[in-house]
């Protein structure tokens, strides 16, 4: 009864590992999810611009920890710009 326990614990621990890795919740909108973009016409060069879309479960991200500025919201969107280049957005 234990080893049944465990084995549909580490398969269960298995399929979320995958989900993660492959971004299901991300992709099924709900998790935040962000993607860089191009910088918007006119303004000066440098950085990272980002665009974040909102999670049915986590909402928008905030990515002052990587020292991003929020730059504005347009519906269930947010851009922000980081201005040393960062490999992906660490939510808080």
């Amino acid at each position: 009864m234990i080893i049944k326990i465990g084995l549909v614990a580490a398969a269960i621990a298995a399929v979320l590992i995958v989900a993660r890795q492959q971004m299901w919740f991300e992709r099924a909108g709900l998790l935040a999810d962000c993607q860089q973009v191009a910088a918007p016409k006119g303004t000066p060069l440098g950085g990272q611009w980002w665009s974040c879309k909102e999670g049915a479960l986590s909402g928008l991200p905030n990515l002052a920890a990587d020292n991003c500025q929020s730059k504005g919201i347009r519906g269930n969107t947010e851009t922000w710009w980081c201005p040393l280049a960062i490999d992906r957005p660490t939510f808080e």
